[in-house]
């Protein structure tokens, strides 16, 4: 399958620049498992998962950090460094550093950047930052460090300083300046795990009033962590999709919500992350059971190697996975695993995790949109997304969002 099968014709007009007041007001396209596609709002969710016997919603936890920094160069000049992660260290690890630390990061306008330094101010922080290096790929490691300003007591952590000087990395296809409302629209009400540089978008949708009517339905969210990274913008690469080069993202996830998912029947997840992270549960689990190791990071091509094939003739199941997870795994004080993955799904991947998707319209010639081929089908992806501009649905991050139900077989 090529790069070029999932592009589409998107207008200018058709991306969200702003989110719709209040939240679960947006649009929300349904597919059902027959095709039939029907078009009502968030507020509806409830009654649809009740009606398909939903018995666990799952939704990604993880938190937006303020990762864009407006920085100026001793001559003048002003930089715009894009915090991509920690250079060699966790994210936790990173943020709750109270002298320096040292990321990778994208920097615009560093072309006369000649002696590497930088300083950004905000209403409480004094920030340094030193290049260190420069990668082929054009991101550079940087290493900042922090004064508190006069006046103001104490040190501060990593975290509190991107707090106060940092911006909301809005998406570059918003073409706008992030503004102070950014802060919290870019956010999901139930962010709780700081370490994104980009919003798992599909989340934005929950509100508490919905959260709420969720509940009482008897659908409440459960939660799992996924870090997004910047890679998950990077278009598809031209050629096969599979050589596409796929980023790591660090999942996190309790022995709780392990247990809780192992004993639920049907499975809705909220956004492409947490069901790369629900599908990468099923290939982590697999490797050790068939290869006798847990991988710190999971290979975008595990569902097509030679020992996934195994698990055919196994008759591995999702139930398998989870619970040879709980008891085979080695979880740490706080009783969490964590594993990055780079898993890749596309067209042709059975989803094994979960019956039904909620998630947003994707951009043209994204891995996303290679996810929503594999899991309703390149014909229907592709006749959803023509209706739905058709409806004047928004598009991508702030825009309407889908439920999506796997096909009858």
């Amino acid at each position: 399958m090529n790069s070029n099968d999932f592009h589409y014709d998107l207008p200018e007009a058709a991306i969200a620049k702003h989110p719709v007041e209040p939240r679960r007001a947006a649009k929300m396209a349904i597919l059902g498992r027959d095709g039939t596609l029907s078009h009502r709002t968030f507020e509806d969710l409830p009654e649809a998962l009740v009606r398909e016997g939903v018995d666990g919603l799952w939704a990604n936890d993880t938190k937006v950090l303020h990762a864009r920094i407006l920085a100026s160069k001793a001559t003048g000049g002003q930089l715009e460094i894009f915090l991509l992660a920690p250079f060699k260290a966790p994210v936790e690890e990173s943020l709750a550093a109270r002298k320096e630390v040292v990321w990778t990061a994208m920097v615009r306008n560093a072309k006369r950047w000649s002696d590497g330094r930088a300083t950004a101010e905000g209403r409480r922080h004094v920030l340094a930052v030193e290049r260190l290096s420069d990668a082929d790929d054009g991101t550079r490691v940087v290493r900042l460090s922090w004064d508190v300003k006069n006046g103001n007591d104490g040190d501060s952590t990593f975290g509190e300083v991107l707090e106060d000087l940092g911006k909301t990395p809005l998406p570059p296809y918003m073409r706008r300046a992030a503004q102070d409302q950014d802060r919290t629209d870019y956010q999901t009400v139930f962010a709780m795990a700081p370490g994104s540089v980009a919003a798992p978008t599909a989340g934005l949708h929950y509100d508490d009033p919905l959260l709420g009517a969720l509940k009482a339905s008897g659908c409440p969210l459960h939660r799992l962590t996924l870090h997004v990274g910047a890679g998950t913008f990077k278009p598809l690469a031209e050629g096969k999709v599979l050589e596409h080069e796929m980023h790591a993202e660090r999942c996190v996830l309790s022995r709780d919500a392990l247990t809780t998912m192992a004993n639920q029947r049907v499975r809705v997840a909220t956004g492409t992350t947490t069901l790369r992270t629900m599908e990468s549960l099923y290939w982590w689990s697999l490797h050790h059971r068939v290869l006798g190791t847990w991988p710190d990071v999971l290979p975008q091509r595990s569902p097509y190697s030679s020992w996934a094939v195994q698990s055919e003739s196994m008759g591995w199941t999702d139930r398998d996975a989870l619970n040879h997870i709980l008891e085979c795994a080695t979880w740490d004080e706080r009783g969490e695993v964590t594993f990055e993955t780079q898993l890749m799904i596309v067209p042709g991947y059975p989803i094994r995790m979960v019956q039904g998707l909620v998630t947003n319209f994707h951009q043209p010639g994204s891995t996303l949109l290679c996810l929503v081929g594999a899991f309703v089908g390149m014909e229907a992806w592709k006749s959803m997304y023509a209706q739905c501009l058709a409806q004047d649905y928004r598009f991508l991050s702030y825009g309407d969002g889908s439920l999506l139900w796997l096909p009858e077989e």
